[in-house]
């Protein structure tokens, strides 16, 4: 028995080694779909080139070409007017579909040991799907995205609304609004067209947590230009799980505008 308890930590050990060592995707948070962990695969590796987050919005894509390796698939893909390369677990994929998938790690020199083939520029994401089986209906095209930095200054500048909800009321309270109709009212600081079937903007109204500004998600059929002063009334909803990692804490949905 002292001889088996003297060798335990030894046989821990290596057991522990070979667990990690083992291709790893990391699960998708509730902010952003979280990257495939290139670090711990077998058939690429990265030249330690920088690293960057990229957008965690929901991206519509059109691939121009798919490449399969045992483990991971590979995608030239068209989102509105760019075109680059994506790479994720792998999954059937075809030439001409259109995928859906949120955030994406940016890296840079990334190498492709199987391929002998080195990517100027690469987004890993956690997961593709189909657009056109997920809910929302028929995704055939590319989505047209507009993005830009939040503005604090016009968001504040924001005129309040008659009966309009402050999104700093929203947030603290999000139980008490939650599956109401309400109107809020604030600044379009980012918009994303014809997602899942509809429109996708973000407004703030210069409430902030934490010294950073709130920001609603609110999906509409309407078109927002981004940076308007716009109104909105819609339905609440709290922990909304569209799948594949599409989940927002606190949305408003089929938003009309006033």
């Amino acid at each position: 028995m002292n001889i088996f308890k003297s060798l335990l930590p030894f046989l821990v050990i290596p057991f522990i080694i070979s667990c990690d060592s083992k291709p790893k995707i990391i699960v998708a948070d509730a902010t952003e779909a979280t990257p495939l962990n290139a670090e711990a695969t077998s058939d690429v590796s990265s030249t330690g080139a920088p690293t960057n987050t990229g957008s965690g919005g929901v991206h519509q894509v059109i691939a121009n070409e798919v490449l399969q390796t045992e483990r991971y698939t590979y995608l030239n893909v068209t989102e509105g007017t760019q075109t680059f390369w994506i790479a994720t677990a792998k999954k059937e994929a075809s030439k001409g579909k259109a995928y859906l998938y949120k955030g994406g790690l940016m890296k840079t020199n990334f190498e492709s040991l199987e391929f002998k083939r080195t990517f100027d520029t690469i987004y890993l994401v956690g997961n593709i799907i189909d657009a056109t089986k997920h809910p929302g209906g028929n995704m055939a095209g590319t989505a047209s995205e507009s993005t830009g930095a939040p503005s604090s200054t016009n968001a504040a500048a924001t005129k309040p609304v008659k009966d309009a909800v402050k999104l700093s009321e929203l947030f603290k309270n999000k139980a008490k609004y939650d599956g109401q109709v309400i109107t809020v009212s604030g600044t379009c600081v980012k918009v994303n067209n014809g997602i899942m079937g509809r429109n996708w903007i973000h407004i703030e109204d210069g409430s902030k947590t934490g010294g950073k500004p709130l920001d609603l998600t609110i999906t509409t059929n309407l078109n927002i230009p981004m940076g308007s002063k716009i109104a909105m009334t819609g339905k609440i909803a709290l922990n909304k799980d569209f799948g594949a990692g599409y989940r927002y804490d606190i949305i408003m949905e089929d938003a009309g505008g006033i």
